[in-house]
């Protein structure tokens, strides 16, 4: 075979060398790839190190006004001129309206002499009341006498009843003669007794039954005349008895407390549609900078009030910052007949909120006081938690606009209301728009952590790979985490400050598994 290769020419002897050369690389290539180690996978590793940590709560909501004044008007009133429409910037000072209100003038007096009544009447009340003092007591004893009569009378009587049963004659039952009653009767008419003490008299008398005794005439005579006198006393002590409690029921703290309740409403209704009509007269003046959001008067013609339920005026924003502000019920009724209505609505854009639904397992973790980032047509303000609903409410829809201040309010089904101060806000921040709040609710330093990719959980439990750089390898661990923020987990235990973990494993990566670190 070698003497044949021999003989072959040159160029021969090349191809037969290539070509086996080529062979041997193809079988060398082949092997390699059915024996040669599998490459690692390659992963990001991150170092665990020290930092901080700050939960929060991100939420969205409404941009609302957190001061709506509500410019009140009286039936009747005409607006000479309206300076302003809905959608109008307004700055302190500016003149909104002007009135002449001599149409709403009949409001004022009805309530002024509605009040001067009720306060008549709980004067005169007071007044019987100071009466009824010594009156009750010179009733009391009156009474303890009238019964001391009427337990004497009694013994008289039963020791008349015991002559004629002593005498021993025939005794039988009868009833006081007409004639007698008769003759008590016109006595006690002649001495001024009223008709009612006289009717309780012979009503007494005539269901008397006397022992009788013809052997015994004059006895059975003043036994007749003794009951006679009982049945008047007993008519005195119940007339007694009733003017007794006619005197305590007037008497009575409950009924001085209820004329009193009524004179102090019907004062403050009063004074607030006194409050109302002057700032009518006056004129109505914006008290903040601000948007009108709400107009429902027209110049030249007699003001209507919306039929509006009275949540609508906000019990801090009825008069503005006047002192009547308590008022509203008083002077602000569901009936069809109600006297007062908003005339026009400014929004303050100084005290600009973002009115947020949460639920209860957040609600728990915020309070007043806590900073918070409002996030408005793409740009960013600095807020603070003013006010926290202390329970969820059942409302279809959160509306501030019914709610001045910090009363109670919902937002959803279940949720409870949280209002946000917009610290400095600008063009940016639209009423009626919405808003993304972030509320920062818990913030930790010098805490471990690593990036939330980097944690994996399975089972209950959360774990991380630690990678071993000298081996090669990564290590499956449980850990124990704290709070987390976007980024972030806080470690409690499991792993120490200077590990590497690796970021976004695979959840299949088997403990000990050999890995690369991915090259930058």
């Amino acid at each position: 075979m070698f003497k044949a290769f021999k003989k072959k020419s040159t160029k021969s002897k090349i191809a037969i060398i290539a070509i086996a050369v080529l062979i041997l690389a193809l079988v060398v290539y082949v092997l390699y790839s059915q024996f040669k180690p599998e490459e690692p996978v390659q992963y990001e590793m991150v170092k665990v190190v020290k930092g901080s940590i700050t939960d929060s709560l991100e939420v969205s909501g409404t941009v609302k006004s957190g001061y709506s004044h509500n410019f009140v008007a009286i039936d009747g009133v005409v607006a000479e001129a309206v300076k302003v429409s809905v959608g109008d910037e307004v700055k302190k000072g500016d003149l909104i309206a002007t009135f002449n209100v001599s149409g709403a003038s009949q409001y004022l007096v009805e309530a002024k002499k509605d009040y001067d009544s009720a306060q008549k009447d709980y004067n005169n009340a007071v007044a019987a009341a100071k009466n009824t003092s010594a009156s009750k007591a010179n009733n009391e004893k009156a009474v303890k006498d009238k019964k001391a009569e009427i337990a004497a009378k009694e013994k008289e009587i039963a020791a008349l009843e015991s002559q004629l049963e002593a005498a021993g004659s025939a005794v039988t039952e009868a009833s006081i003669p007409q004639e007698q009653i008769d003759a008590i009767v016109a006595q006690m008419r002649e001495s001024g007794a009223t008709e009612e003490q006289i009717n309780a008299f012979v009503s007494a008398a005539s269901s008397v039954k006397v022992p009788s005794s013809d052997s015994n005439n004059a006895v059975y005579q003043a036994v007749i005349q003794k009951n006679l006198e009982l049945s008047k006393l007993n008519a005195e002590l119940t007339a007694l008895q009733a003017e007794g409690a006619v005197t305590i029921s007037t008497d009575n703290d409950t009924y001085l407390d209820a004329l009193k309740n009524v004179a102090d409403s019907k004062k403050k209704t009063y004074e607030g549609i006194k409050s109302v009509y002057d700032e009518l007269k006056n004129g109505w003046y914006a008290d903040k900078d601000g948007i009108i959001t709400k107009v429902n008067i027209k110049p030249g013609e007699a003001f209507v009030p919306v039929q509006e339920n009275t949540d609508a005026y906000g019990l801090s924003s009825l008069f503005g910052n006047t002192q009547y502000s308590g008022i509203l019920s008083s002077i602000i009724g569901s009936s069809e007949d109600s006297k007062i209505g908003t005339g026009v609505t400014l929004d303050s854009y100084e005290d600009l909120i973002v009115s947020v639904s949460v639920g209860k397992a957040d609600l728990i973790k915020i309070s007043t006081g806590m900073a918070a980032t409002i996030t408005s047509l793409n740009k960013t303000y600095e807020g603070e938690i003013t006010y926290v609903a202390a329970s969820a409410t059942e409302q279809d829809g959160l509306d501030i606009s019914s709610i001045t201040g910090s009363l109670l309010g919902g937002s959803g089904s279940g949720g409870a209301l949280v209002e946000v101060k917009i610290k400095n806000p600008d063009k940016n921040v639209v009423i009626g728009f919405d808003a993304d709040v972030k509320i920062a609710l818990q913030e930790v330093n010098d805490v471990l952590k690593v990036p939330v990719e980097a944690v994996l959980y399975d089972s209950g439990s959360y774990y991380v790979y630690i990678y071993d750089s000298k081996e090669g390898t990564v290590k499956k661990q449980t850990i124990t985490h704290g709070i987390l923020d976007d980024t972030h987990y806080q470690i409690v235990s499991g792993i120490n400050e200077g590990d590497e973990v690796i970021k976004s494993p695979d959840p299949a990566l088997a403990d000990g598994a050999k890995v690369a670190q991915k090259k930058a």
